[in-house]
């Protein structure tokens, strides 16, 4: 099987968020999937099925599960298939199947450079959480509650994983998973993952709920918290916003988005590190 490794919200190859795109072969038993990503070991792992009317069928893994929707394997795949497919055009509109979405992505290539967008959707604002829940929830990432953006509201909000979004006006470079049963108490807020940010900088971090990795940049989170800015009046309809990820593992990453029509878009630059053939 093929596969690219590419760097997603970067124009520079070893910066951005690290992703291997898999094209699957027929044949291949489900199982084979999530032992395929344990050993690739990226955060995320996507594999492309061949097209199938009008749009090519992806599954996204991490190393400990299957994900219904994900944010940066999207946009990394879509520059993979732009490339492999359509080498000759400068720009090409994709569309992904995961589960039972289609998503449209929009890919076009500058310089050598490409640069894909995504239309998530229209944002569901799942749940407004209290004062003390949220300080419950910081507790879990070393924090305190005069961490705590006061002016900010702390909401659950998804456009395909929920996410808490937790606002903080300081030490969000101090934050770390630092108790157990972090998925559990926010399954009570019909929440996947926690997503902080702070908010003089726009500086986001994101973990699995072991906290053992650290995601260098989250489309799946920076969509909701797009579409959070402009719901909470912070940011305007149309306005384009850049957040920031990564900057604490050493691989800073730039996402932008907006919002247009109440549905969300994302974008980001991809480099291409290099690619190979899996043997199995």
């Amino acid at each position: 099987m093929k596969y690219f490794h590419v760097d997603v919200f970067s124009d520079k190859p070893l910066s951005g968020n690290g992703l291997t795109v898999v094209f699957v072969e027929s044949g291949i038993e489900d199982s084979i999937l999530l032992k395929i990503a344990q050993e690739l070991k990226q955060f995320e792992t996507i594999f492309i099925y061949p097209k199938k009317d009008e749009l090519f069928p992806v599954r996204v893994f991490t190393v400990q599960e299957e994900l219904p929707f994900a944010g940066h394997p999207l946009i990394g795949a879509t520059s993979v298939i732009h490339k492999t497919f359509y080498p000759n055009q400068d720009e090409v509109e994709i569309k992904l199947g995961l589960g039972e979405r289609s998503i449209c992505l929009y890919s076009k290539i500058d310089n050598k450079v490409f640069s894909v967008s995504m239309n998530q959707g229209k944002a569901e604002f799942i749940k407004a959480i209290n004062k003390r829940e949220a300080i419950n929830i910081a507790k879990f990432f070393n924090l305190k509650s005069d961490d705590l953006d006061e002016k900010y509201p702390v909401e659950v909000v998804s456009t395909g994983l929920p996410y808490v979004l937790l606002p903080l006006i300081k030490n969000i470079s101090n934050a770390k998973i630092v108790k157990e049963g972090l998925e559990k108490y926010i399954e009570k807020h019909y929440a996947k993952f926690v997503y902080l940010f702070d908010t003089q900088t726009l500086e986001c971090r994101t973990w699995d709920n072991t906290g053992l990795f650290e995601d260098v940049a989250t489309g799946s989170a920076a969509g909701p918290l797009i579409a959070y800015f402009v719901q909470n009046r912070l940011k305007k309809i149309n306005q384009e916003i850049k957040i920031t990820q990564g900057t604490y593992l050493g691989r800073k990453s730039t996402i932008t988005g907006w919002v247009t029509n109440d549905e969300v878009f994302i974008e980001g630059k991809v480099a291409f590190f290099g690619n190979g053939e899996i043997s199995i």
